[in-house]
């Protein structure tokens, strides 16, 4: 995408995305979508547990560098696509639903739309971490 594209050229606003959040509401009621998720670890627990671990810090990784980047299309470009991916393979679908529409966030006009994404992206990484942290409380 070039970065002098317009909001409007990249038609990403919110109401393209809320027949994926409605369908996300509808069909994953919880942060995780443990069916997917044991899709690849075997429903074994304790490597869910481990993966979701790793999964948790890495959103706050990556929500810091969202942070720093605001200015920086390339970094957001590449953070954004990434937290998005390891979303999808966990089954984090807010975050990836999130983090799909920020991902086309490029180009100086979109600097407050930037602002907005992160925190969204960070509402629904803290659902995810207090998801996991109830679900596997000692």
């Amino acid at each position: 995408m070039l970065t002098n594209q317009t909001a409007k050229e990249v038609n990403y606003s919110q109401t393209n995305i809320t027949p994926i959040k409605e369908y996300i509401n509808a069909h994953c009621p919880n942060a995780i979508d443990f069916d997917h998720l044991s899709r690849y670890t075997m429903d074994n627990d304790e490597l869910e547990q481990e993966i979701l671990q790793i999964f948790c810090n890495q959103c706050h990784d990556y929500v810091s560098i969202l942070k720093t980047s605001l200015e920086d299309p390339e970094n957001w470009k590449h953070a954004t696509h990434a937290l998005k991916g390891s979303s999808r393979g966990v089954g984090a679908w807010r975050i990836a639903a999130e983090t799909q529409v920020a991902e086309l966030m490029v180009g100086d006009a979109l600097y407050t739309d930037r602002v907005s994404a992160i925190h969204a992206i960070n509402f629904a990484v803290e659902e995810v971490v207090s998801f996991v942290k109830a679900k596997y409380a000692a």
